[in-house]
C-alpha cells in the first residue's frame, strides 16, 4: 500500500511540474509575440499641435486593434523618465528614441514626419528594434487632398507594422484601380452615343 502511495505522490508531483513548465513556456511565449512599443510624437512643421495628436492617436488606436504589440502610453513614458531625472521628454528623432528604449526598457519604437505641401501630404515612419538600434518595418504613403481624409493611409500604415494585411474596408479606400474598368468604358462610351442625341 505504501508503495502505491510513494508511485501516486511521484506521478501528481510530476504532473504538476510538467503543467508549471507549460504554463511558463506560454507566458514567456504571448510576451515574445506582443513585444512592449512606444508612438512618439511625429516631425511636422504644417500641422497644429492638436491635428497632430489626433493623428498620432489614430495611429495608437489602430496599432491596438492589429493585437501585435503592447502599447507604452505616452503618460506612462512621462513618469519613468521624470522619475529617471531625464529631461528630454519631447522625442521626434531615432536616437532620443533608442535612448529612451534602453532606459524604460520597452522592445520596439514608432517615429515619423508628417509633411503638407501644398495639396500633398506625406507620411513617414519607421517602427525600430531598440536592442539592435535597426529600423525592421519602413512605411511612407503620399496623399493628395484635404487632410481630413487621410485617415486610412495612418490606419494602413499600422498594419504593415504589424506584418499584416489591413481590413479590406480601409483598403478599398485607399487602393482605387487607377485603370478605368471596362464597364466604365461602355458607360462613358454610352453617353458619348446618347448626348448628340440630346440636342436634336
Amino acid at each position: 500500500m505504501l508503495i502505491y502511495r510513494v508511485f501516486f505522490y511521484r506521478v501528481l508531483v510530476g504532473s504538476v511540474l510538467v503543467f508549471a513548465l507549460t504554463y511558463s513556456q506560454n507566458k514567456v511565449t504571448r510576451y515574445d509575440a506582443k513585444p512592449t512599443l512606444a508612438l512618439f510624437t511625429f516631425e511636422n512643421d504644417s500641422l497644429p499641435i492638436e491635428d497632430l495628436a489626433f493623428y498620432t492617436q489614430l495611429l495608437e488606436l489602430e496599432l491596438n486593434h492589429t493585437k501585435s504589440f503592447i502599447i507604452v502610453e505616452q503618460n506612462q513614458i512621462y513618469e519613468l523618465l521624470n522619475e529617471k531625472g531625464y529631461d528630454r521628454i519631447d522625442c521626434t528623432s531615432k536616437d532620443c528614441a533608442y535612448e529612451i528604449g534602453r532606459i524604460i526598457g520597452f522592445k520596439k519604437a514608432i517615429t515619423g514626419s508628417l509633411k503638407i505641401q501644398a495639396d500633398t501630404c506625406i507620411i513617414s515612419a519607421e517602427l525600430m528594434n531598440i536592442q539592435s538600434q535597426e529600423g525592421e518595418v519602413k512605411s511612407e504613403r503620399t496623399y493628395v487632398g484635404e487632410i481630413k481624409n487621410i485617415n486610412p493611409y495612418i490606419q494602413i500604415m499600422a498594419w504593415e507594422f504589424a506584418g499584416l494585411d489591413a481590413p479590406k474596408d480601409i483598403l478599398e479606400i485607399v487602393e482605387k484601380p487607377d485603370e478605368v474598368t471596362d464597364e466604365e468604358k461602355k458607360s462613358i462610351w454610352a453617353k458619348w452615343i446618347i448626348k448628340p442625341v440630346n440636342y436634336i
